[in-house]
């Protein structure tokens, strides 16, 4: 069969934990899920094509058009809570256009199958790993056989929404494909501290072993890949796709520290010259990691630090220590590895004077750059259990329902206001990013014409963005 996934463009949300100018500015991904999707289908005998109108700015109409072109029996969407209704938005139009089966999945189908389904532009929903079920499906609606035994399928019948048991199996990640990157525009995804050098990302892991209260990944069962998967997986993209920066997505790479060593050493065994970038907690890196971290390519970690306020950190379940944050990002930064810090503004037990004193930490430690987020109830964390307690409403579920139901979310756990959490977040952002002896060093540690260029223009934007308020 042919199969058509498609990647619709999503903006910015009023809802979004980002700033409007972060959501457009910081990070152009490749989407990952759907190529992983896209491999299993290859594999299985299909022909694909994913339709990436996020990277190439495709309107409907255009997305359309390649649709067409290539007449696919079916049409993917993967969609998370947040974006359901541009998601509803592309679904309608293709299915008012072509006489195709449109299929969804994502975690919003796994939270909210029913409510999910009672739009009409979807026929079928897949609830959890589609490695198995979808490709099931497939081959059903080609045989005309019943759905009944496809685990994780929500699909229609009679007029009635029915929701198959889940699978109860454990997914083994090696078992996966490669994701299908052959299918992508890899030369187009960058994010704001990259260098541009035909960059992607990766998984090498899935699910925390730690419990924030603000994360959902935290809830996922924690699986590693082999060593061995991994490697082959970089020299895949460094050979055959041209790619010379990676960054790994999981939520705490160096959490298993005999392992991530292993990944370093497998890229230094293999001759792979990538420059890499990876998330951690401050608290599981040592000097070794690091070294042989940067030996191996490594030129940026994203360090969740969240707040420099020990009563906010405890509320929040994160487990960390300020001194320890200091410590480690200087023991970062003497191997030659930038730092970027997570921050969030609007957390239990949050004031003003504490998200001041966060600002002035974040300085002071010397950080390379920062990202700042509102904290709100993301679904499927044990935060949006709280507003669920507090409020006697599911919010997201609301949502899904209608769209116009709420342009933010309550934030019962704090006392600043949205507008003191914009205001903050704007302030850490300005006081951070416009010191002249931050421009002055960054001038000196770039690497490229290309890079001052893009520095320059989200400069301005940033600038403009900030003189308005709109950011």
């Amino acid at each position: 069969m042919r199969i058509a996934l498609v990647h619709c463009p999503f903006g910015h949300r009023d809802f979004s934990e980002n700033l409007k100018v972060v959501d457009e500015e910081f990070c152009l991904a490749p989407p990952i899920v759907l190529a992983y999707v896209a491999a299993i289908l290859e594999k299985a005998g299909h022909d694909v094509i994913i339709v990436e109108a996020n990277a190439l700015r495709l309107s409907k109409e255009q997305a359309l058009a390649r649709i067409e072109r290539f007449s696919p029996h079916v049409i993917g969407f993967r969609v998370d809570t947040y974006w359901f209704h541009r998601v509803v938005e592309w679904a309608s139009y293709f299915k008012s256009r072509l006489n195709v089966k449109i299929v969804v999945g994502g975690i919003n189908i796994s939270l909210y199958p029913m409510e999910s389904l009672s739009y009409a532009c979807f026929d079928y929903g897949i609830s959890g790993e589609a490695n198995e079920s979808l490709p099931k499906l497939l081959s059903c609606i080609e045989r005309g056989l019943s759905l009944d035994g496809i685990e994780g399928l929500i699909y229609r019948l009679g007029g009635s929404i029915l929701c198959n048991p889940p699978s109860r199996k454990c997914v083994d990640f090696n078992g996966y494909p490669f994701p299908a990157r052959h299918l992508l525009p890899n030369h187009l995804y960058y994010s704001f501290t990259s260098q541009r050098k035909n960059y992607t990302v990766m998984l090498t892991s899935r699910g925390c072993p730690y419990k924030c209260t603000f994360c959902a990944i935290s809830r996922l069962p924690y699986s590693e890949r082999s060593v061995e998967d991994v490697g082959e997986e970089i020299e895949e993209c460094y050979r055959r796709y041209g790619i010379r920066e990676i960054d790994f997505f999981d939520a705490t790479f160096f959490v298993n520290r005999e392992r991530s060593l292993k990944i370093c050493e497998e890229i230094l065994k293999r001759g792979i010259q990538v420059e890499w970038s990876c998330r951690s907690r401050v608290d599981v890196v040592d000097e070794e990691m690091l070294k042989t971290a940067s030996r191996a390519g490594c030129r940026k970690i994203y360090y969740g630090i969240e707040s420099v306020s020990p009563e906010v950190l405890r509320s929040i379940n994160k487990g960390i220590e300020t001194h320890r944050v200091a410590q480690t990002i200087k023991m970062t930064r003497k191997y030659g590895i930038d730092t970027l810090g997570f921050f969030m503004i609007g957390n239990p037990c949050d004031t003003k004077e504490n998200v001041l004193a966060t600002i002035n930490f974040a300085k002071k430690i010397k950080l390379d750059f920062i990202q700042v987020c509102r904290t709100i109830a993301k679904p499927n964390t044990e935060l949006n259990d709280i507003l669920i307690e507090k409020c006697g409403a599911d919010f997201w579920r609301e949502y899904i329902l209608d769209e116009k139901r709420f342009k933010r979310l309550p934030t019962p756990w704090t006392t600043l206001s949205e507008k003191e959490v914009d205001v903050l977040a704007r302030r850490f952002y300005r006081s951070f990013y416009f010191r002249p002896v931050y421009i002055v060093k960054r001038i000196f540690k770039m690497k490229s014409i290309d890079e001052f260029v893009r520095y320059i223009a989200v400069g301005k934007k940033w600038l403009f963005c900030v003189g308005k308020g709109d950011i």
